[in-house]
C-alpha cells in the first residue's frame, strides 16, 4: 500500500518512508556544498597515518553473490566494519575519534615542547607528562564514546563521555572499560551534546564529534570525517569496478559518514572522467523514529525529526542533522529512507544467517536497515521502483558496525556474535574465494 503526501517526491510503500531528492546535483545544491567539499578534499594524510598503525589491518568487502540472485540484481557487496580494531571496538567510529586525539595531542605537545611527536612517540608515554594533562569528551550512543575512549588510553590522555537516558548499561560498561569517565544525563542525545560542548567549555576540554556547524572547516571534525575516509578508501580499492556499482546505501544519523562516503565516491568518479549522469544512487537509511535527513529533505534545508527517538538503531538516535554534512547529503543523496526497526532486525538476520551460501556477516542494529530493505524490495513492486532496483543493478552497502552490544545483537538475532564468527571462519575454510572478500 502506498500514498502520496503534499510533497509528490514523497511516498510510502509498505512502512518504508521514502523521499527522492529534487535538489540532488543542483547548481545551487552545489555551491551550497562547495566550501564543505573543499575543507574535506585532503584525506589522504589520514588515510595513510592510520595505515602505520600496529592495530591496522584493511578491513573486507564481501559480495553476496548468491543473495543478490535471490533479490534479482546482478552483484550485492558489503563493506564490513565489524572487526575494525578487533570486535570489541568494531566499527568505523574506531578511526574518527582516535585519529582526532593524536592530533589534538600533537598540537599540545608542540606547543609546550616545540616538537611534533609521532604516534609511536606518544603511544610510548614519552609526552605523558603534557597529555596526561589534556581532557577530551564526547556525547554518544555508544560506538563515538568507546572509540575516544580507546584513542584517549592508547595516546594517553583523559576521557570523558556523556550518553543519555537511551544507552544501554552494555555500551555504557564497554566505554568504562576504555577508561572514559562516564556521564549519564537526563533527555535525548542532543542534550548530552549541549552538556557535553558546555562542560568542555568551562573547563578548556577538547570536544571531539563529527559534526560540523560551520562547513567543517574547524580542525577536529574535518580530522574526524578525513579519518572516515579510510573506509572509503578501501572500498574503492577493493571493488572489482568502481564505475559499474549503481546504488550506495548508507546509514543516517547526523549525516556525517553518509556525506564522507558519497564525496568520496563522487571525487573519485570525477577524477576518472565520469559526469554526473555516470554516479551511482546515493541512498540514505535511517529510523522511522529519527528520521532528521528525510525531514531536511523534504523541505530543503535541516529540520529536526518530530519521532520518538526510541529505536534499537542506537547509533542514529539523532534529532537533527549535522549543518555541514546536510549540504553535501542534499547536493549528492539521491534518495532518503525511514524505516522501522523491523527492517534493521531482518536485515541482522539475513546477514548473520549466511542464506543462500554466502558469508555469514556481524552487522550491527545502525546498519542493516539497508539489507532489510533490499529484502523487502524482493516482494514490493512499489520500492523497487522507488529505488530503482533492476535485474543489472550493482549494489553496495555500508555495515559500519558490528556486535556494539553483544546481549542486544543476541536478542535481535537469536544467536550471539561469537557463534556467526565462528560460522564466518567455518565459510572461509571450506571456500576459496578470496580475491577482494577478505
Amino acid at each position: 500500500m502506498s500514498h502520496t503526501t503534499k510533497n509528490m517526491d514523497t511516498t510510502s510503500s509498505m512502512e518504508c518512508s521514502h523521499v527522492s531528492n529534487m535538489w540532488r546535483l543542483d547548481e545551487n545544491a552545489e555551491a551550497e556544498a562547495l566550501a564543505c567539499m573543499q575543507n574535506l578534499a585532503n584525506w589522504a594524510p589520514a588515510v595513510e597515518e592510520i595505515a602505520n598503525w600496529p592495530e591496522y589491518s584493511p578491513q573486507p568487502l564481501h559480495s553476496l553473490s548468491n543473495y543478490a540472485k535471490k533479490i534479482g540484481v546482478r552483484n550485492l557487496y558489503v563493506k564490513d566494519e565489524s572487526k575494525r580494531f578487533g570486535i570489541e571496538l568494531g566499527s568505523f567510529k574506531a578511526l574518527g575519534a582516535p585519529y582526532a586525539v593524536y592530533k589534538i595531542l600533537c598540537h599540545e605537545v608542540f606547543k609546550s615542547q616545540g616538537v611534533r611527536p609521532t604516534a609511536a612517540e606518544l603511544r610510548s608515554g614519552r609526552y605523558r607528562n603534557v597529555t596526561e594533562q589534556v581532557t577530551v569528551c564526547v556525547a554518544t550512543d555508544g560506538n563515538p564514546g568507546r572509540s575516544l575512549a580507546y584513542g584517549a588510553k592508547i595516546f594517553g590522555c583523559r576521557c570523558v563521555d556523556y550518553i543519555h537516558g537511551h544507552v544501554s548499561e552494555g555500551r555504557r560498561k564497554k566505554m568504562m572499560y576504555y577508561g572514559a569517565v562516564v556521564i549519564r544525563i537526563d533527555g535525548e542525545y542532543e542534550n548530552a551534546v549541549e552538556r557535553a560542548k558546555e562542560d568542555a567549555r568551562m573547563n578548556e576540554w577538547h570536544f571531539v564529534s563529527s559534526t560540523s556547524w560551520s562547513d567543517f572547516d574547524e580542525d577536529i571534525p574535518q580530522n574526524v570525517m578525513n579519518a572516515y575516509m579510510v573506509v572509503v578508501d578501501e572500498t574503492l580499492s577493493r571493488l572489482p569496478a568502481v564505475n559499474q556499482i549503481t546504488h550506495v546505501f548508507v546509514c543516517g544519523g547526523v549525516g556525517s559518514i553518509a556525506a564522507a562516503v558519497f564525496q568520496g565516491f563522487h571525487t573519485y568518479l570525477k577524477n576518472d572522467g565520469r559526469d554526473h549522469s555516470q554516479i551511482p544512487r546515493f541512498i540514505v537509511v535511517e529510523p522511522s523514529e529519527a528520521d532528521c535527513l528525510l525531514q531536511s529533505a523534504k523541505h530543503g534545508v535541516p529540520k529536526q525529526s518530530a519521532g520518538s527517538l526510541r529505536t534499537c538503531m542506537a547509533g542514529l538516535t539523532c534529532r537533527a542533522p549535522s549543518p555541514a554534512a546536510w549540504k553535501i547529503l542534499k547536493w549528492l543523496t539521491s534518495d532518503f529512507l525511514a524505516v522501522p526497526d523491523s527492517f534493521a532486525v531482518d536485515g541482522m538476520r539475513i546477514l548473520a544467517s549466511g542464506g543462500e551460501g554466502d558469508v555469514p556477516l556481524v552487522i550491527g542494529e545502525s546498519s542493516a536497515a539497508s539489507m532489510g530493505i533490499l529484502a523487502a524490495s524482493k516482494n514490493d513492486a512499489k520500492l523497487r521502483e522507488q529505488l530503482g532496483l533492476r535485474h543489472d543493478s550493482q549494489v553496495l552497502l555500508f555495515g559500519l558496525e558490528g556486535a556494539t552490544d553483544p546481549d542486544i545483537y543476541h536478542q535481535l538475532v537469536g544467536m550471539p556474535p561469537t557463534a556467526v564468527f565462528e560460522a564466518q571462519e567455518k565459510y572461509w575454510s571450506r571456500t576459496s574465494t578470496t580475491s577482494y572478500s577478505r
